[in-house]
């Protein structure tokens, strides 16, 4: 298995979109945080309450404990025992603070506050006379949460795992496409543990989700003659036994990586937030995601962005596309996918895109929209989220013109001649033009996939004049 040690940082924090509240005495490490309140308006765009009192300061009558510094997907405190880890792993939802005492006995508070630094629990408290706090329970935090299952089948062992292993090699015995993985496996006997084969596909470092990844691809292929596509809970019932076994991130980039194809792809009715291809390398909580090698691209899911790390990216620049087919003919163009880190995040920016982006605040971005009044606000949108230029390409007034516009019911032309109207005077600058145009034309828009054929050729041409941010 390849060495990924130091491990990386998660890139969003559980402190994301929250704000910080000065308590007395927290631990170092630690701060306090307010409680997530989020909602969303007509755009998708996400704000977060935070309470108040009439003086407009921050009063929250609890709060959160949380690290403070980035922190791994997963990496227990040294001292904790096997025991203490499995009844951390085993919270369900929340779990009381006389309960914690019990469960991790006298050095509890310590032991808790290597856990929160750690980034595997978040402790939620009342205030107490403004400045104080009293514990009262906690959770897993995201990244824990979606691992704790495979970790709880790790610790606790299998009773006969010559069983397993015979097992797993009848599934694999008659599919022709997994014939390389049953010979790895079957080069790997058990012993006291189950071990993962050297050189594994699945590319997974623990044996839970190595397992669900074979008996997943072990129901998948054999269906793949049927005309119905297979949905994630199809497959989780057939090859676990339960609908209602989580597809976690790491599950199901494993099971990727085992099939050679994009888990959005691969079933019907997944989770998809973010498509990426290109030269960059992730940890998926427990395994590696390479948006270079997978096929056509990595498909990332929605709550999957918490439980990831950065490995490494290679690219010469961030390339966002608005929609969906764009994206897939983007991806078939080798000059731009194997060099460029192109993305796909349906339409407005979520917490997880911005995120991602943040961490490679180094690249230059450009990015791709329809020519309407939207696909210009999502491009200042998500600038504005992130606190950075992007340029936009192949937005010009001269492809408006010579586009086609789509239909549209009157009331909505009128909206967005509106809205084009107000970005001509406040929208992102290198596109005000373009604004200005789709207000004079009464609201209509132009969609990407109507341009493919004066787009699509000059596209690596017109990537190559996106300057790094700060160069001349």
């Amino acid at each position: 298995m390849p060495d990924l040690t130091p491990k990386p940082a998660l890139l969003i924090g559980e402190a994301h979109g929250r704000e910080t509240v000065p308590l007395r005495n927290l631990p170092l490490g630690i701060t306090a945080v307010t409680l997530p309140r989020i909602t969303k308006d007509g755009d998708d765009t996400i704000h977060v309450r935070v309470p108040r009192d009439q003086r407009r300061r921050v009063s929250p009558r609890q709060v959160d404990l949380v690290a403070d510094h980035p922190v791994s997907p997963y990496e227990p405190p040294p001292a904790l025992t096997t025991r203490q880890l499995i009844k951390v792993l085993q919270t369900k939802s929340t779990k009381r603070w006389p309960t914690i005492q019990a469960d991790l006995g006298d050095n509890a508070w310590q032991t808790v506050v290597d856990l929160i630094r750690c980034g595997a629990v978040i402790l939620r408290c009342d205030v107490v006379n403004t400045t104080g706090y009293s514990p009262r329970s906690w959770t897993l935090t995201q990244s824990w949460a979606e691992l704790a299952e495979d970790k709880l089948a790790e610790l606790q062992g299998r009773q006969r795992p010559e069983d397993l292993h015979r097992e797993l090699l009848h599934i694999m015995s008659d599919i022709p496409q997994l014939a390389h993985e049953h010979a790895l496996l079957a080069k790997t006997p058990p012993g006291r543990v189950l071990k993962i084969p050297e050189g594994t596909a699945t590319r997974a470092e623990d044996w839970r989700v190595y397992e669900v990844a074979v008996r997943a691809a072990g129901i998948w292929w054999p269906a793949q003659g049927n005309p119905r596509k297979t949905t994630a809970k199809e497959l989780a019932g057939r090859s676990l036994r339960s609908t209602k076994s989580a597809w976690t991130p790491a599950r199901q980039q494993a099971f990727s990586n085992l099939i050679g194809a994009p888990f959005d792809q691969a079933v019907d009715k997944a989770d998809t937030e973010l498509r990426i291809r290109g030269p960059l390398q992730w940890r998926v909580g427990t395994v590696i995601a390479d948006a270079a090698a997978c096929n056509p691209w990595l498909a990332l899911p929605a709550r999957g962005v918490r439980a990831l790390g950065m490995i490494s990216c290679d690219a010469q620049g961030i390339f966002l596309i608005e929609n969906e087919d764009t994206f897939e003919q983007v991806c078939k163009i080798p000059e731009i996918a194997n060099t460029w880190l192109c993305v796909w995040g349906k339409g407005y920016a979520t917490d997880g895109l911005t995120e991602f982006l943040r961490s490679l605040d180094g690249l230059p971005l450009a990015a791709w929209g329809d020519l309407d009044a939207h696909g210009i606000r999502i491009i200042g949108n998500l600038a504005d989220r992130i606190g950075r230029s992007i340029t936009p390409v192949a937005m010009t007034v001269g492809l408006y013109r010579a586009g086609t516009k789509y239909h549209q019911e009157p009331p909505k032309l009128e909206e967005n001649r509106k809205l084009a109207d107000q970005l001509a005077h406040q929208g992102i600058p290198a596109l005000r033009d373009l604004a200005e145009e789709i207000a004079r034309s009464g609201g209509h828009g132009c969609e990407q996939e109507t341009l493919y054929d004066d787009v699509l050729p000059t596209l690596p041409g017109l990537l190559k004049a996106v300057h790094v941010p700060g160069s001349s």
